[in-house]
Parts: C-alpha cells; structure tokens; sequence
C-alpha cells in the first residue's frame, strides 16, 4: 500500500512550533526521602481515591483525589513515625468514570516503601485487629504492633482461603503490582472476590465475620483455587483455550511497546458495549470513540495502564486493539480467517501541529488497509513519511499507531536540532469513507 500523501510542509511545523513556550532548568527536583505508595485496587484501580494515613507518631495525612488512573499513589511523610495505618476511600472503580467505589479498603506499613490497599490487605488488618478495619481505623493502636503481628496475621489468610500458592513469595501488602490483567496479584484480588461471592458473602464487608476469629475456617462453598484456575488457563503465552459458545477466540498479533500477552497467544472475549470479559474480569464503564463510523463502531475500556479498543463491524465482535497508554500494544483479531479485500477508499488526512489544526487533505482512490497491523506496518516503510525528519535536519520519531474500522491515528514527534533546537509534536488522522 503506498501511502505518499504523508509529507507534510516543515515550515508550518516550524512555525507552529514557535507558538509554544521552550526552557529547561538546571536545578534537579530533590527526591522525597521518606515516602509510602503502593497501588490501591479491587482487582481494578481504584482511581481518584482519597488516601488518609495515621502513624503511630506525628500529625495525620489525608490527601484527596490522589489515585491515578492504574490505581497508584504515593505520599511523602514529615515527621510521621512507622508503623502507619493506611485507608483509600472514593473514588471510581477501573476509570474515572467507573462505578463509585463505596468501600473504604486499608493496610499496614511497617517500614517505607510500597504499602498496597487492597480487599486482601483489608482482611489482613481485620484479622490484625479482630474487629472491622474502618472502626480500627478511627483510633488505630500502632506503638505497639510488629511486624511478626502483621505476618502472623497474613499467613493465617494465606493458609485459611487457599491463597499461599497463588501468592508463592509475593506479599500483597508490599509486592509491587499493577491492576491489570495477568499481574499475579490483580488476579489473586480477582479471583478471591468471585470464591467469597460463590461462598455466599455478597458483600466484601460480610467477610469480616470469617477472617476476625483468631482461627480462621475455611467458609463453606469458598474455591478459591477453582476461581484462580481460570486467570491461569489464559495468562501464558501460545494457549489455545476452549471458549464457551457465549465467547469469541481472538489471536494476538504484537505491536509496539510493552505488553502482557506474548505474538500468538489466544484469549476468550465476551464483548458488547458496556462490558468486556475475559479470563476472569469483566471491565465497564467504556468511552466510544466517535470517529469510528458505520458499519463499525469502537470502545475503549481501561484496565490499569492498559485499554483494550473493542470495533465492532455492525453487531459482531470484529477485532480489539491493545494501547499501552497511547503507544499501539497489538492486536485481537480472528485466527481462522482472511482480512476481506478492502477495494479503495475516498481518504480525509487531518493534521494537527503542537495542538492547533493546520489543515485537511483528501485523497482519492487510495486502498484501505484491512487491519491495524497493515495500516501501522505501512506507515513505518513509508519513505516519504519516514524522511520528513531528516528533510528538516532532524529525526522524526513515532509515539503511537493505531487503526480502527474506518479510522487511523498516528502521534508523531519531529526533532530538529538545525538551524535551531527544538520538538514539534502533532498528530494525523486518516478517515476512509
């Protein structure tokens, strides 16, 4: 496919550049030297939750809104003496848009570094304290807690639900994790919630009255290795999972940037446009992307650093495109069967430079690709595009590519480093009617 309409005037560039305000500073910010964060989710990030701590000695932290959107946060102590109690409350499950989350979820730190908040962590604390989390929470007795109080109570967790081989040497209070699909850890949290459902406790409050006991039994109907099985059977790479007849087979095709899905690797998806469920998790609350147009249609849902781009070619499941933040991850498509041929297409290129619109170009007859990796691959061969940079005495850098029914977006950086020093980003837009 040659796609030659890509050159663009480097002297609009430059001039748009010119709009934007450049400077740097030699001084380096000092790091924070004593400092807790961690990730703070329920399988999804809890985003734009309020973070309140309350140590054994020093003044109280609250600090509102301070998830982000995979669900982190991190908070610099002064003057606060370890161990600290750890709460997240509001916020939104998955996205900024997603279910209000009206849970308030806590952990313990017992030195600096990552504390993790999560409906594990909190049933370590109800454990710890033999009572609910939020009313120890109120007036937490710390001076005198250890950190074998704390191990004491989460091995009595881990042993009791089944969890200690799921976890192996992970400590879900202070592992690293991100709540995403295929972390250890998020599908433990996932895994855990759909076993206390299935026991029968429909609320992760209702638990407290299992975990409090200073010997903790198993409940009745709670398979917490049945549950976690299911995030297993599709986490690995170059599976071929059977899929229910409710659910479509889509392979995966690797693009750029980082990933949690290895160039072959099979997984079940159940789609529509409110929800998004595979190996385990269901993610809501999509946003569409409009410039998609019939018979396609498209929606983003997040998961963590993740979005998963679902195009639909009228009802039907068409194929999912994976961003790492705005970088082109791979994607989705059927297996067993042949992108159509595509004909030509009436092409629209719409251009913005450093933010501001400089422009609309329309092309005729020019062959639509059949999917992203088409579109992509052919955009990073192109000459003329790929020569824009040095044309300018410079490099020219691709951010991000991606392609759905109908639509392409690339986001690119242009460097010049002559006559002068500077970076113009913009963006293109093509739209196949």
């Amino acid at each position: 496919m040659k796609l030659s309409y890509f050159s663009l005037p480097l002297g609009a560039l430059a001039t748009a550049c010119l709009l934007s305000a450049c400077g740097g500073s030699d001084t380096a910010p000092t790091p924070p030297v004593a400092t807790l964060s961690g990730t703070a989710a329920v399988g999804l990030p809890i985003v734009g939750g309020d973070i309140n701590i309350a140590c054994a000695g020093g003044s109280p932290i609250n600090q509102a809104k301070l998830t982000s959107a995979t669900g982190s946060w991190s908070v610099t102590l002064s003057g606060q003496t370890l161990p600290c109690a750890v709460q997240v409350s509001g916020g939104n499950i998955g996205s900024s848009t997603g279910a209000a989350n009206n849970t308030n979820y806590h952990s313990i730190a017992m030195t600096l570094g990552t504390v993790n908040i999560t409906p594990l962590t909190d049933l370590v604390v109800a454990n710890l304290a033999g009572k609910d989390p939020a009313t120890w929470f109120s007036a937490p007795t710390l001076s005198t807690l250890s950190a074998a109080d704390v191990d004491a109570s989460l091995n009595k967790i881990k042993n009791s639900l089944d969890l200690a081989t799921a976890l192996g040497t992970k400590n879900p209070l202070t592992t690293a994790f991100g709540a995403k699909n295929t972390d250890p850890l998020d599908n433990v949290l996932e895994a855990l919630a759909k076993a206390r459902i299935a026991a029968g406790y429909a609320n992760h409050a209702d638990f407290f009255q299992v975990v409090t006991s200073v010997t903790i039994s198993t409940p009745n109907g709670f398979n917490f290795a049945a549950e976690y099985a299911k995030f297993a059977s599709t986490s690995g790479g170059g599976t071929s999972p059977t899929c229910a007849s409710t659910e479509t087979a889509l392979t995966f095709a690797a693009g750029q940037g980082s990933r949690p899905y290895t160039n072959g690797q099979t997984v079940c998806f159940t789609a529509s446009s409110t929800a998004l469920a595979f190996s385990g998790k269901t993610l809501g609350s999509p946003t569409q992307n409009t410039a998609v147009s019939a018979p396609f249609s498209a929606y983003k849902f997040v998961d963590g650093e993740y979005t998963y781009e679902v195009v639909f070619n009228a009802d039907a499941l068409h194929e999912i495109n994976l961003l790492s933040g705005t970088v082109f991850a791979g994607q989705f498509a059927a297996a067993s069967t042949t992108p159509p041929a595509t004909g030509t297409s009436n092409l629209t290129v719409s251009v913005t430079v450093n933010g501001l619109a400089s422009g609309t170009i329309a092309v005729g007859n020019v062959p639509k690709p059949a999917n992203e990796a088409e579109f992509c691959g052919a955009i990073q061969n192109d000459a003329t595009f790929t020569s824009i940079g040095a044309s300018g005495g410079g490099t020219l850098t691709i951010n991000s590519c991606s392609f759905s029914g109908n639509v392409g977006n690339i986001s690119a950086t242009l460097t010049i480093v002559t006559p002068v020093s500077m970076t113009i980003p913009y963006t293109v837009t093509y739209t196949y009617n």
